[in-house]
């Protein structure tokens, strides 16, 4: 398989592409046999399937590492029940948006990030001042002073994102006790949970497969073993509505939905509109997460940059001080 991963705009580009061509009446060989952001060598491979007569869950089971795991779903369902051009119009949008809120995480942190490295280097300077006989130079020694800031932040990033990534529970237990983020985290998986049952359902899942389905896509392990328990509830004959309440998980907006949904109609719909309402939470979430963070790593240098130049300064006044009771 490739390894080759696409980003959000790239995803979001190529289900735009495959949507209007299937739309359109093309084939999906005919659509993937076009030009598109989708590695060619897997496209050609996923071809050589379809001509072959694979089914059409085995061909997006054996797609590249560029197509992320859990949109796989969302094309298997929609496939099976002829709706796949609008999922992937659906998931067009989504990778879209995912795409504008990662862009917008990073210049964010341009600013912060940038001040703590100009900080750094003005501690690295200050170090090699000696207020009695001037500067002494040194390379190996400006090198050290910066990196005894930057080497612990970038570290510790690095490692924060690597564990993140992998879902280690230190690294999200952390994350999740930070004001802002931890919010921000808890909204973000419930929107995605919404959302992700709400096009399962649309696109004709199973209601135990979606359960199983979202829940794994939430990145959240308190949904994913929420969601197992109420799939476990369903394949005993239950309705996940009256399960609901059991999982401290789920508020009670989302619970009260839910239940309106199953028992009157329209559950995908409901669940499409959870999904955008914690989706605005999240967003709100995230905006105070931009404003505190960056200002508390900002106000930091400054401190740090104030220290330096004051204790510079003291120095210097002590050595005038000493000076002038010399003579």
């Amino acid at each position: 398989m490739s390894s080759l991963s696409l980003s959000h705009p790239k995803l979001s580009a190529f289900y735009l592409q495959l949507s209007q061509q299937l739309g359109a009446g093309l084939t999906l060989a005919q659509s993937l046999a076009a030009p598109s952001p989708a590695p060619y060598a897997d496209c050609a491979r996923l071809l050589r399937l379809i001509h072959d007569g694979e089914p059409v869950d085995r061909i997006f089971a054996s797609a590249g590492d560029w197509l992320p795991e859990e949109d796989r779903p969302f094309l298997i369902a929609a496939a099976d029940t002829g709706r796949l051009p609008l999922i992937l119009k659906t998931l067009s949008e989504r990778h879209a948006h995912l795409g504008a809120l990662q862009n917008r995480v990073v210049y964010t942190c341009l600013y912060p990030v940038g001040v703590l490295h100009f900080g750094s280097l003005v501690f690295a300077f200050f170090r090699l001042i000696d207020w009695q006989s001037g500067i002494h130079w040194s390379t190996p020694r400006f090198i050290a002073g910066a990196l005894m800031i930057l080497l612990p932040f970038w570290i510790s990033a690095i490692l924060l994102f690597v564990l993140t990534r992998r879902r280690n529970p230190f690294a999200i237990f952390f994350l999740n006790l930070l004001p802002a983020i931890g919010g921000y985290r808890r909204q973000q998986a419930l929107a995605d949970f919404a959302f992700s049952l709400g096009h399962l359902l649309e696109a004709g899942a199973p209601i135990e497969d979606a359960w199983r389905n979202a829940g794994q896509i939430a990145n959240s392990p308190r949904i994913a073993a929420a969601a197992e328990d109420i799939r476990t509830h369903i394949l005993d004959g239950g309705a996940p509505g009256a399960r609901l309440m059991s999982h401290r998980v789920f508020p009670h907006d989302f619970v009260a939905l839910y239940q309106t949904g199953e028992t009157a109609g329209g559950l995908d719909k409901n669940l499409l509109h959870l999904a955008q309402i914690h989706q605005e939470r999240a967003n709100q979430k995230l905006s105070l997460a931009a404003t505190i963070y960056p200002g508390l790593l900002f106000f930091t240098v400054a401190g740090l940059v104030l220290y330096i130049v004051i204790t510079a300064y003291a120095g210097y006044y002590g050595t005038i001080n000493k000076m002038m009771d010399g003579m």
